[in-house]
C-alpha cells in the first residue's frame, strides 16, 4: 500500500499534469506561467517547485504522457493484426488515426512540444517508446526474411520514426485534410522497404 503522504504527491503531481495539459493545448507553452498553472489547477507556486524546477519540466511530464498515450492506442490498434507486414504498413495510419481522435495529444507531442523543449531533447525523450515498437516490428520481419535484403533494420527504424514525426507535425496544421494523405504516403513509403514475399 501506498503510503497516504506519497500518495498526496502523486496526486498533486498528477493534478499538475492534468492541468497543464490542458493549458498548453488551448493556450500555448509560451502563454501558460507558473501563476496561471498554479491557480488554474487550485494548488500553490510552492506545491508547483516541489515538483517540478520549472515550465520546462513541467512540459517534460505533460509531453511523456501524451506520447506514451499515443504508442500505447497505436500499439493496442496493431495487436490485432496478425500478419507482421500488414501491422508494419498500418503503423501510419495507426498513429494519424489516433491524433485525429486526439488533438489534444497531437498539439501536445507534435507542435508544444517540440517547440517549448527543442528538437534534441524532444527528439530524445521521443525516441524510446515510439522507436522501440517500430524496430521490434521490423526485426521480425527481418528474421521472417520479408525485408528487402539490404535493408538494416535499426536504422530503418530510426528513418520511419521521423517519417512519421514529420507526419504528425505536417497533419497537425490541418487534421482533417492532411491525415489521409499522409497516411497513404507513410505506407508508401513503408511498403518499399518489404520484400515481395511479404505478401
Amino acid at each position: 500500500m501506498v503510503p497516504l503522504r506519497q500518495a498526496q504527491a502523486l496526486a498533486t503531481r498528477q493534478r499538475l499534469v492534468d492541468v497543464a495539459t490542458e493549458l498548453f493545448a488551448l493556450h500555448g507553452f509560451t502563454s501558460v506561467t507558473t501563476t496561471s498553472l498554479s491557480e488554474a489547477s487550485g494548488m500553490t507556486r510552492g506545491a508547483l517547485y516541489h515538483h517540478f524546477a520549472n515550465m520546462t519540466e513541467v512540459m517534460e511530464a505533460v509531453f511523456e504522457r501524451a506520447e506514451g498515450f499515443l504508442v500505447a492506442e497505436v500499439n493496442h490498434s496493431l495487436t490485432s493484426i496478425e500478419s507482421p507486414a500488414e501491422r508494419f504498413l498500418a503503423i501510419g495510419s495507426a498513429v494519424l488515426d489516433v491524433l485525429a481522435r486526439e488533438p489534444i495529444v497531437q498539439r501536445i507531442v507534435f507542435v508544444e512540444a517540440p517547440m517549448a523543449l527543442g528538437w534534441s531533447r524532444w527528439r530524445a525523450l521521443d525516441g524510446g517508446r515510439s522507436l522501440g515498437l517500430i524496430q521490434d516490428i521490423l526485426e521480425e520481419l527481418y528474421r521472417r526474411g520479408e525485408l528487402v535484403e539490404a535493408v538494416d533494420p535499426q536504422m530503418a527504424a530510426q528513418l520511419i520514426l521521423g517519417a512519421i514525426n514529420e507526419s504528425g507535425m505536417y497533419a497537425a496544421a490541418a487534421p482533417s485534410e492532411r491525415s489521409s494523405r499522409a497516411a497513404e504516403q507513410l505506407t508508401l513509403l513503408c511498403r518499399g522497404l518489404l520484400s515481395p514475399r511479404s505478401g
